[in-house]
């Protein structure tokens, strides 16, 4: 596959950088002379039209798929699209065309500004997100618990910034952690020392030396990257659910039936959600968690009592445009559930934006849409 991978990059950018070197022709050629606005919005469009097409014609194929096609138009975005408004700005220096330059140039500012943000700012710009829910049903509150929501490590290395996460999730002195799946995920030309088995041995190591755990537990429900689920844990004091349910007494003589849902199950895809959670243990509360926040349709169509659902996967779309929001989330709910603490008909419904990214074959990049930590002060 990884050979399969690079010949779709170079035949992709073959290709580009031939669109690219015409395109630059006909700007240097035209350069002398006046050429109306049409010509210059044409080979825009000759670009945008060459580049979604040379990279759908090589996903085709293993390892083909929507991430890869996505790969291919960032490289070119932030690639040969800075190379020719580069040159365009270069062919302007000059009296009478300053201008025109000063458009160039600015262009190609926010390009660059715009690759360092996705690629080296955006993906570790931790945030914590903090929400509050009262699930007293407007009766005198008899306590309360925070929960510590992390999901989508999703990382091919171990290291600060997944520590960064743990600890600074750690200091909100939760009483409940709960992992929502995709711990651990090479990329599509893992280095030669990396390994899913010593990967896990430094997630391992980690959750034992940061302390990871909380008065009523630590518990994780699998993700789609999850191979080695349950081993993954073993040894760590993390309870891991697959289609089970945990019963936890809380303060005020209260009791929780946190349920687990399986990667099959959250995705709402065997028909097994709702006898899943409705056999659960008799409790005061009930909280489901899953990796895929598609289960919590087919809970609301039942009308099945959740005082709070947890999930993940969306990443929040990882890439986000201001006053639109998320271009993909990867789930069949509205895009307006990709993130934060939401009521989806009547259940509320918690979707972590995740602390990694996609890898493999996908573009590793995060723009407006940081990853966080999330805390849920639940009031009951």
């Amino acid at each position: 596959m990884v050979l399969r991978f690079w010949v779709a990059v170079l035949v992709f950018h073959a290709g580009m950088l031939y669109v690219t070197a015409r395109i630059a022709s006909d700007w240097a050629r035209r350069a002398a002379v006046p050429s109306p606005r049409w010509e210059r919005l044409r080979d825009g469009l000759i670009f945008g039209v060459a580049a979604l097409a040379l990279a759908g014609a090589v996903s085709v194929g293993p390892p083909g798929d929507g991430f890869l096609t996505a790969r291919l138009l960032c490289q070119a975005l932030f690639g040969e699209a800075v190379l020719l408004t580069a040159w365009i700005a270069l062919l302007h220096l000059r009296p009478g065309r300053l201008p025109r330059a000063v458009v160039a140039t600015l262009a190609l500012g926010v390009l660059l500004s715009a690759y360092a943000e996705a690629y080296h700012v955006g993906p570790y710009d931790l945030r914590l997100r903090r929400y509050a829910l009262d699930r007293s049903d407007g009766n005198a509150p008899r306590g309360w618990i925070r929960i510590l929501h992390l999901s989508d490590l999703q990382s091919d290395a171990i290291g600060p910034h997944e520590e960064r996460a743990l600890r600074e999730g750690l200091a909100q002195a939760p009483d409940l952690i709960v992992f929502t799946g995709d711990y651990l995920q090479e990329r599509v030309t893992p280095s030669r020392v990396w390994s899913r088995a010593n990967a896990g041995d430094d997630l391992r190591e980690l959750l034992r030396r940061v302390g990871l755990r909380a008065p009523l537990g630590v518990y994780a429900v699998q993700g789609d990257v999850d191979p080695d689920w349950p081993g993954l844990f073993d040894g760590t004091g993390v309870v891991c659910l697959q289609d089970t349910a945990a019963r936890i007494a809380l303060p005020g003589k209260v009791s929780l039936a946190l349920v687990g849902l399986s990667r099959p199950t959250s995705r709402n895809r065997n028909g097994r959600v709702l006898p899943v959670v409705t056999t659960a243990p008799e409790a005061d509360l009930r909280f489901v968690m899953g990796h895929s926040p598609d289960y919590v349709a087919t809970l609301a169509r039942a009308a099945v009592e959740v005082d709070l659902a947890l999930a993940g996967h969306t990443h929040g779309g990882q890439v986000a445009l201001p006053f639109f929001g998320p271009l993909v989330t990867l789930s069949r709910l509205p895009r307006r559930f990709a993130g934060g603490l939401n009521d989806y008909d009547g259940i509320p419904l918690c979707v972590s934006r995740g602390i990694g990214m996609e890898r493999r074959t996908a573009p590793q990049i995060r723009f407006f849409c940081p990853p966080e930590i999330v805390v849920v002060d639940v009031t009951y």
